[in-house]
């Protein structure tokens, strides 16, 4: 479990809830930014529930067809970026 400002972080950006349907969510490491094999940093996640994440299959789950997800849900770059743009927001909510 990550503690500090890391753990707040990535707790905030779970509770946004999914991406794509807004259900509960666990966090999503794009590709797009590392290598293969590699994984993103924490501070570059999607939230994603278990379908869109890995469970629903070719088209909805991102790790059961990247292409066809996107072309279904959205790219890696757009969602983390819609994700993003959510912190900011929360995060200048939470300084007025």
């Amino acid at each position: 479990m990550t503690t500090g400002i890391l753990g707040e972080y990535k707790n905030m950006v779970a509770d946004f809830g999914c991406a794509v349907c807004g259900a509960p969510a666990a966090l999503h490491h794009p590709r797009f930014a590392v290598g293969m094999g590699q994984r993103a940093s924490d501070w570059l996640v999607i939230p994603l529930c278990g379908p869109h994440h890995q469970t629903g299959g070719y088209g909805t789950a991102i790790h059961a067809g990247q292409q066809a997800f996107e072309q279904n849900h959205g790219t890696e770059e757009k969602l983390l970026a819609q994700t993003l743009e959510k912190v900011f927001r929360e995060m200048d909510r939470r300084t007025l």
